[in-house]
């Protein structure tokens, strides 16, 4: 009995520690890809107005000529976040008054819109994966409480065993992708998540296309570097804290026997 309670012990401190880290990873995306003072803080940077007015809305490839505005760029991040995060919002698209007799055009091509659907159903299905996976380290948690007296000797090293492995690959991914981006992103990343190679063709839009001139590469892969640092920042923290607990305990008993 005593031996089984060990192996189990041993296999909820794993699930519990790759758990954490996974939560850690959606902690870091999740927030970030919804926060519009994010996106328009970028759009000022990658100066998307003139991204679009020179690459989209210049008369060319069956898109009108139009003067873009900073309200037509706010107005498509919002759609995009509402898009994604919302199951009940059944489309992005929105339309721009291009002229002066009110005539309309679609900002979003019929591509983006199919796209964006497919993201759409990874979204919300890894939103719905966290809170799973949040009850599951949550159970963990309870469980290694309860046998905490059993575990403390190991739940550490168990942990650093796994943050190790996770921060290999981590550094390893983010080197690949800083050092060869466009096929790390616009091959490797779209294979993984779209296993139907028609979905991925679709992913791959045309220099004049909208989505591409407001998600630019540019904020890609300023997104990826601040997703990455607030992952392996949060998956040092208990580490860290560790540390910081155990060098007071030191100072405490070095004080203690050095009053006696």
């Amino acid at each position: 009995m005593d031996k089984t309670l060990k192996i189990i012990d041993r296999l909820v401190l794993i699930i519990a520690s790759i758990l954490f880290i996974a939560l850690a990873f959606a902690l870091a995306i999740l927030p970030i890809a919804k926060s519009k003072s994010f996106y328009n803080h970028e759009h000022l940077k990658n100066k998307i107005e003139e991204n679009l007015e020179l690459n989209s809305f210049n008369g060319q490839n069956n898109y009108p000529d139009y003067d873009v505005t900073w309200d037509d760029v706010k107005n498509a991040t919002e759609h995009i976040i509402n898009y994604l995060y919302h199951k009940d919002v059944e489309s992005m698209q929105f339309q721009l008054v291009i002229d002066e007799e009110g005539n309309t055009f679609d900002f979003f091509s019929e591509q983006a819109l199919i796209h964006m659907a497919d993201v759409k159903v990874l979204f919300l299905g890894g939103i719905k994966l966290t809170f799973i996976c949040l009850a599951i380290f949550i159970l963990a948690v309870i469980y290694l409480v309860v046998r905490r007296n059993h575990v403390k000797d190991y739940w550490f090293k168990t942990y650093v065993i796994i943050f190790s492995v996770f921060l290999v690959i981590t550094i390893g991914l983010a080197i690949f992708t800083i050092t060869n981006f466009d096929f790390a992103f616009g091959e490797v990343f779209h294979h993984l998540i779209f296993p139907d190679i028609e979905k991925v063709e679709l992913s791959f839009f045309s220099p004049q296309d909208t989505l591409t001139n407001v998600l630019t590469e540019e904020f890609f892969m300023h997104i990826a570097a601040i997703i990455v640092s607030i992952f392996v920042i949060t998956i040092m923290m208990p580490i860290i804290i560790y540390g910081v607990v155990k060098l007071i305990y030191y100072k405490i008993n070095k004080k203690t026997q050095t009053n006696h």
